[in-house]
């Protein structure tokens, strides 16, 4: 996995709470894990047109409890789909736990970022060393990295990969059940 990600920064606020923020909450009710039907629900409740500027590869840049509420990832597995990253200053480690889990990149610990990059910014984020840089100025930030042990999580795939990882390494344990 490449650990390096460029594009444009969407810049949301502090404490955006999973359901009726990042997701509807009917969508999330719904139990739909069919990314092409969550994608345009995606931080709808939000910012109605921030679906329309999020393009594949952009980063999510948000402030302190990012994913509040109740452990459900319908938005994490539309961000997953479009391959978006996250940088916020906090999330909860159960939010964090299910962005891991589905392998979407994030760095989690990213004090003031939300006061340090505007909406709309190029940016470039470097998780194996936690840098960010503002491609037009070439400003740079550093924040805690991920850490070796999650990146190869989220490098495998996140839980599912690193599962059947573990399995192909150890046969004698069996086969996981068929998809």
């Amino acid at each position: 996995m490449n650990w390096i990600q460029r594009g444009t920064a969407h810049v949301l606020g502090h404490d955006v709470p999973h359901d009726g923020g990042v997701m509807a909450f009917d969508i999330v009710l719904s139990r739909n894990t069919n990314p092409d039907e969550l994608i345009p629900h995606l931080f709808a409740e939000l910012d109605p047109g921030l679906g329309r500027r999020i393009r594949p590869g952009d980063l999510i840049v948000a402030g302190r409890n990012f994913l509040a509420g109740k452990a459900h990832n319908t938005g994490i597995i539309a961000m997953k789909a479009l391959g978006l990253g996250i940088l916020c200053e906090s999330m909860s480690v159960r939010a964090f736990q299910g962005v891991v889990a589905l392998a979407v990149p994030a760095l989690a610990s990213c004090h003031g970022i939300v006061d340090t990059l505007s909406d709309g910014d190029e940016i470039e984020v470097d998780y194996a060393n936690g840098t960010v840089t503002r491609c037009a100025t070439g400003e740079m930030h550093r924040y805690p990295p991920l850490a070796p042990e999650i990146r190869a999580m989220i490098g495998n795939g996140g839980m599912r990969g690193a599962l059947q990882a573990h399995l192909r390494a150890h046969p004698e344990l069996g086969q996981p059940y068929a998809e």
